[in-house]
């Protein structure tokens, strides 16, 4: 139980490190940070699960949610999601991940000296209609806006543990019309397996402020922290608090149910909410998800309602080598 009290421990560390601007956590000032597309979530399999993914991080996808998670991982895998957002937008994603003994010869795990990974997002917005400086019904034109992120991670198990750590440097590229901004920020996690439980924490997004002008916004930092059960060995439930600098407490639950149909075929399906989503329609904060794994290549797809703003479809292709 050493491990687990090195998850808290670390949480209490991340506080203690964190600038003094954070003390406005969950004071609710929404939209008060900038870079706001580090909030949206890639894959499929994740976002079925309602985001619910941080004590869980058992594949690839481990680079947005949790580093640490690649700690885990005993073979390569590679993966890409593309995501159909309300109004235009659309959310790109793609990452590898490797154990740094994966093609070597060596007799110990593969991941004896942890995993690299690596991730590209990029969210677009085409068409956007500019307007002058006088009042008209008819815009002067388009334009778009275009932001990157490029992320490296590593994880490592601890020898003789159960514990992993993990650490993300990411460099940040946003264009908006002519105006272009550059920041750069880290993420940090650990994840701590007991029998079937696991629990997590971490933080994301830690870093210099997004800044197009004379002014600048600090990025959307965020502290979080979850567990995962597995019920049995077809069914794993999660939940998930997040704590962002410019918004309230929001939690998630989420549920994956894997059935078998054979040696190479099986298939999911994914059920949770989460309260960042809420709003006044009834399905808001709810997410769905489908799986289908064939030998290792798996596609996930997901919905999630936001309301009046429209639906989030997400498709996810992983392949594991």
């Amino acid at each position: 139980m050493r491990a687990a009290g090195a998850c808290v421990g670390l949480l209490v560390c991340l506080l203690g490190a964190l600038p003094r601007p954070a003390a406005g956590f969950g004071s609710g000032d929404i939209g008060t940070s900038g870079a706001q597309f580090l909030k949206l979530a890639p894959s499929a399999r994740p976002a079925g699960m309602a985001e619910a993914f941080a004590a869980v991080a058992d594949d690839v996808d481990a680079v947005y949610y949790n580093p640490a998670g690649l700690g885990t991982l005993t073979t390569a895998e590679m993966a890409g999601s593309h995501t159909a957002l309300f109004q235009d937008m659309s959310l790109e994603y793609a990452a590898v991940a490797a154990p740094l003994l994966s093609w070597s010869g060596s007799q110990q795990p593969k991941n004896a000296y942890g995993t690299l990974g690596f991730a590209i997002y990029n969210l677009s917005v085409n068409n956007i209609e500019r307007r002058g400086t006088t009042e008209t019904d008819s815009p002067i034109g388009t334009f778009g806006s275009s932001d990157f992120a490029y992320a490296l991670s590593y994880g490592l198990q601890v020898p003789g543990t159960t514990l992993c750590l993990g650490a993300t440097a990411k460099a940040i590229d946003q264009q908006l019309d002519s105006a272009h901004s550059s920041s750069f920020a880290a993420d940090l996690g650990s994840l701590y397996h007991y029998r079937r439980a696991s629990l997590a924490v971490g933080l994301r997004n830690l870093g210099t402020r997004q800044q197009y002008a004379s002014a600048g916004d600090p990025l959307p930092l965020l502290i979080y922290g979850g567990g995962a059960f597995r019920f049995t060995k077809d069914w794993l439930g999660s939940l998930e608090l997040d704590l962002p600098r410019d918004n309230n407490l929001q939690f998630a639950v989420g549920t994956e149910y894997d059935k078998d149909f054979g040696k190479l075929l099986a298939g999911s399906v994914r059920f949770g909410y989460n309260s960042k989503n809420t709003g006044p329609a009834g399905l808001d904060g709810v997410a769905f998800g489908l799986g289908v794994r064939y030998a290792n290549f798996e596609f996930d797809f997901a919905l999630v309602p936001f309301g009046e703003l429209g639906n989030a479809y997400k498709y996810s292709l992983l392949v594991r080598f």
